[in-house]
């Protein structure tokens, strides 16, 4: 990922930049700074064993080090499962601790990974439990949040 850079460096009082920290140097910086981010797509599938095909909109990850950053926007198809609801496919396990991503939807439900897992549960925001396929039918959802993985 590029990042736009206007550093100014006045290391040798000339009021010019790049005599001793030339603009080689500051770009080996950079890369090896960029070297450390990735980005891409993942893919939200159905991980409650009713072989459902979710419908992905979209599906983006950011990572940083340890710190990922995903968000999505898929679909449910009609169904009548009563299964609790998974979705799995996450783009890096999550790590020691449990997370809660941030809601887009208008049915109340809050998203939850569990430590070390890689799938997200969508519960019940104002009772904490877990939400079934069925409740889910037809529903487009969309979910972002922060993790930290292993």
């Amino acid at each position: 990922m590029a990042i736009t850079r206007t550093a100014m460096i006045d290391d040798d009082g000339s009021g010019t930049t790049g005599t001793i920290l030339n603009n080689a140097w500051k770009q080996e910086l950079y890369n090896q700074i960029d070297a450390q981010v990735s980005t891409g797509t993942w893919t939200p599938v159905d991980g409650s064993g009713a072989g459902l095909a979710l419908i992905v909109t979209a599906a983006r990850y950011w990572k940083y080090e340890k710190c990922v950053v995903i968000e999505a926007y898929v679909s449910y198809p009609a169904t009548a499962n009563t299964a609790t609801a998974v979705i799995g496919g996450l783009p890096f396990p999550n790590g020691s601790c449990q997370s809660a991503l941030t809601c887009g939807t208008s049915n109340a439900t809050v998203y939850q990974i569990a430590a070390s897992q890689s799938v997200v549960w969508p519960i019940v925001g104002s009772s904490g439990l877990q939400r079934k396929n069925n409740e889910l039918s037809g529903a487009g959802i969309v979910f972002a949040g922060v993790y930290l993985t292993a």
